[in-house]
Order: structure tokens, then sequence, then C-alpha cells
């Protein structure tokens, strides 16, 4: 017989108890989270990762002694990390290796060089030539990254206001450039 701290169905009475259903838990479930796991994810590594990554959230919930269910609450927890996974991945720009099949036909000349040099130049003479605040609501959501709302809370301005503000930029600054 075994002695009742090892025993994986015990209630959690008390620290020790609580790591010992943990550490059943995982054995039961972490081989079938990682097959399921697997087979979305194509990679057993990344598998791995989002187990290992759901088990480390479960740790640390201050829940996990009162939870009657913890198997379904683990399984939540992988789905929520499956969907924070899709959405960085949405959001990461696609990476392109810098080789010898990727390099552009024609190198970038001292000319063209110059030629940026000089539309970088007539782009900040643009801009300082707008209107005062639509200079400062343009500057705040394409420098700082402001988004509309946050812009509009900071400057006491409706949203409409801000997107009039980076439509007219926008355009005076494409007028100046001959775009």
């Amino acid at each position: 017989m075994r002695p009742p701290e090892q025993d994986p169905g015990a209630a959690p009475r008390g620290d020790g108890h609580a790591e010992v259903r943990i550490d059943a838990l995982y054995r039961e479930q972490a081989p079938r989270l990682r097959r399921w796991l697997d087979a979305r994810l194509r990679s057993s590594e990344d598998a791995n990762d989002v187990v290992q990554d759901a088990f480390a959230r479960l740790l640390g919930s201050g829940t996990r002694e009162g939870l009657r269910q913890p198997e379904a609450f683990l399984n939540r927890i992988v789905r929520n990390l499956l969907i924070d996974r899709s959405r960085r991945a949405a959001n990461r720009m696609a990476h392109v290796p810098i080789d010898a099949a990727n390099e552009p036909e024609t190198r970038a000349t001292q000319e063209d060089a110059i030629q940026l040099d000089q539309m970088r130049t007539r782009y900040r003479a643009a801009v300082e030539a707008l209107p005062p605040r639509t200079r400062e609501v343009f500057l705040l959501h394409r420098m700082e990254g402001l988004g509309y709302k946050d812009i509009a809370t900071q400057l006491g301005i409706s949203i409409r206001t801000v997107e009039w503000h980076v439509g007219e930029a926008l355009v005076r600054i494409g007028k100046e450039l001959g775009q």
C-alpha cells in the first residue's frame, strides 16, 4: 500500500498533497496534451513548450487546490495558449532570410542613397509645414505609435477629428512629395 501523500486521487489536505495531485495530473494529462498539440502544431517541440507553459500557468494560479475538474481547467489553459500563439503569429512579420536567393537583382548605388536622403529631407520639410495641431496628431500616430482613441483622449478631441488630421497630413505630405 502506498503512503497517503502518493495517492493521486487524494483530496488536497495540505502543501504536499496539492503537489502530489499536480504531479499525478501531469503524468496523466501531459502525454495526451502533447499528442493533441503535436497534431495541431505539427511540431513536437512546440507541443512540449505549450504543455510546459500550461502546467506552469496551472501551478501559478491560486485556484489550483480548489479545482473540481483540473483537467477541464488545464484544457482551457491550453486553448488560451494556442489563441495567444496564433495572435502573435498573425502580428509577426514574415521572416525573409538574407542569402543569395533573396538578394536584390541590382545593388543600391551612391545615387540611390543620395535620392533617398533628398526624399527624407523633403518628407521632414513637409511634416514641418503642416499646421501645428495636424502635425502634433500625425506625429503622435506615426512616430509614437498611438491609436486614434489614445490620441483623442490625450488631446481632448474626438476620434473623428483625429482621423481628419491624420488624413489631412497624408494628403498634404503626398502633395509635397509629388505623389
